[in-house]
């Protein structure tokens, strides 16, 4: 089983106003991922959308995975993020309750990307964790992945950050999460339950969300 494709992952967590959605989803697709993904190191990004219910401000999962964590502040990526198109500037400028961390991989276990995603946000470190392989065990469960912030990995000054945070909300950080991919919307659930028991206390001030994904891209795609 392969997991995540690399050593590093970027996670955005927010939402984007409601007459920008639209225009947010077309960019996302066809520019941001696009872009991002022919990038030297960047191996995957995908976009999900949370179910009814979700706040506005977790509405809208991404996440790029690279060969390592530092592709992220690599002068090839510093580039791009420095030199924001048009359209970039226009949705970026929409952008609600913007979320940006950095992370290495703890642990991943997976079979590929599912169709529906659940992940927990932790603003405290993750202490040992013995049973993600009980999670991906699940039945519908394709990976279980756990990931270890860098709070200050890649959040220096750019361009594309001023935009971003042009709203008056800093991009926020998490200090670790966890990523289940699933083949179905109850398997989703139910290991978002299972892992929320397994965490106990450390589940306490957690912020548990589950999306469904909408597009997923690979480097191969980008060329």
């Amino acid at each position: 089983m392969t997991g995540l494709l690399g050593r590093g992952v970027l996670v955005n967590w927010g939402g984007v106003v409601a007459e920008q959605e639209d225009d947010y989803n077309a960019w996302h697709s066809m520019e941001h991922m696009p872009e991002r993904l022919s990038v030297p190191g960047f191996r995957r990004g995908r976009r999900a959308i949370g179910v009814d219910g979700t706040s506005e401000d977790q509405k809208y999962f991404m996440m790029y995975e690279a060969e390592t964590a530092d592709v992220f502040v690599s002068p090839p990526y510093l580039a791009r993020l420095n030199d924001p198109t048009p359209w970039t500037r226009r949705i970026l400028s929409a952008y609600v309750a913007p979320s940006r961390t950095v992370c290495r991989v703890r642990q991943s276990i997976g079979r590929g990307v599912g169709g529906w995603n659940a992940t927990v946000q932790f603003a405290d470190p993750l202490g040992p964790i013995d049973w993600l392989p009980a999670i991906a065990d699940i039945p519908g469960v394709l990976g279980a992945h756990i990931l270890d912030g860098d709070t200050q990995l890649g959040q220096q000054p750019t361009a594309e950050k001023a935009f971003r945070e042009s709203r008056g909300e800093v991009d926020r950080t998490v200090v670790a999460a966890i990523l289940i991919d699933s083949y179905d919307h109850r398997a989703a659930g139910i290991s978002l339950r299972a892992t929320l028991d397994r965490l106990g206390d450390a589940a306490e001030g957690a912020i548990a969300t589950m999306y469904r994904v909408q597009h997923v891209i690979g480097a191969e795609d980008a060329r």
